[in-house]
């Protein structure tokens, strides 16, 4: 009931951090982080204890189990919620999901920090595995036949493939019923 207690409590003062940019523990977190990059920049020696931790705790087995575990109750959540879509956004994940959103909307220094984390994170994709995602693209896409492609598009495009193909009749049966009237007038 205690443990309840505590962990009920740093969630209520997580979403109070998540919705208030002037939260004093959020500034003093935050202070504290820039601190913390500042010193790994310039502390050769806090980076080398830094690294010597992180290679200690991925050779633990027991950290190694635990992130197996984190990814195997990961993977089975995710393919649950792919097969019921209603249940992406029930229950703790989707309330989490909408405190972000809500906090992504309100805070524009969170939301800033976001785009340049994923501009950054696209860009060394792209940097490092750019050539591989290209071959794979075009690999792919030259192993399809015509009626892959015809399925691939009308999936795509839905309901207004119909629109567009009546439409492209209609454009060139006018533009062939004005050429040919144009051509006798001439």
């Amino acid at each position: 009931r205690l443990a309840n207690e505590v962990v009920d409590g740093l969630y209520k003062l997580l979403a109070d951090m998540a919705s208030d940019p002037n939260h004093p523990v959020r500034e003093k977190s935050e202070e504290a982080l820039a601190q913390l990059a500042q010193e790994l920049k310039s502390d050769p020696e806090l980076r080398d204890r830094i690294n010597q931790w992180k290679l200690e705790m991925i050779d633990n087995p027991a950290i190694a189990q635990w992130i197996d575990g984190i990814w195997e109750n990961g993977r089975t959540a995710l393919l649950k919620a792919s097969r019921d879509p209603n249940a992406a956004m029930a229950g703790h994940f989707g309330d989490a999901l909408m405190q972000l959103g809500n906090s992504l909307q309100k805070d524009p220094i969170l939301n800033r920090q976001l785009n340049r984390f994923a501009r950054r994170a696209v860009a060394g994709v792209v940097s490092s595995y750019g050539d591989n995602i290209v071959k794979l693209v075009s690999e792919t896409i030259h192993s399809w036949d015509a009626q892959t492609i015809t399925d691939r598009v009308e999936n795509a495009v839905g309901r207004d493939l119909q629109y567009i193909r009546v439409n492209g009749t209609l454009v060139g049966g006018l533009v062939g019923v004005t050429l040919h009237l144009i051509g006798h007038w001439i």
